[in-house]
């Protein structure tokens, strides 16, 4: 099946989620600011980490992905003219935003504690990968980014 060639779902470590929890506290403003909802530690990543929850997750997620991908993952490669091979991760996290992306590494961070669709944020993030280049060079401001985004996949999905 070609959908889950590309992407890899993939657990945190106990040291990535203190690297996200980090994170954000350094941007818990712009995430109040922009009404970007996220979860950090209640008590400390260490006391609530739970790889069984992460496990369970990650097997729920890569099943709804097999089923609903319906290759939209081809039609993002081949309308931003991208290598039909090209990779993405995609980690389960406890923390931050309810999905994030780095466009550096086609990493696509999906918070457990979400309540929007995970298959379709995970969608979301890649375009935004996709578009990062774009955004980066036009200097486009958050709010007309995510319009963009979910025009995006609002034509891809």
């Amino acid at each position: 099946m070609a959908h889950l060639a590309n992407v890899r779902f993939v657990i945190n470590a106990i040291e990535r989620e203190q690297e996200i929890a980090a994170m954000v506290s350094k941007h818990i403003e712009f995430f109040e600011n922009n009404n970007i909802r996220f979860t950090r530690p209640v008590q400390s990543v260490d006391e609530e980490y739970d790889a069984e929850q992460y496990e369970t997750y990650k097997i729920r997620l890569e099943t709804e992905w097999t089923k609903r991908e319906q290759g939209f993952t081809e039609r993002l490669l081949t309308f931003f003219q991208r290598p039909a091979d090209l990779q993405f991760t995609v980690e389960l996290s406890n923390y931050g935003p309810l999905g994030f992306y780095n466009e550096k590494s086609n990493t696509i961070t999906v918070n457990l504690n979400t309540h929007l669709d995970p298959v379709r944020t995970i969608m979301h993030e890649m375009v935004h990968i996709m578009l990062e280049p774009f955004i980066q060079k036009y200097r486009i401001e958050h709010n007309a980014k995510e319009s963009i985004v979910n025009a995006v996949v609002g034509f891809l999905a």
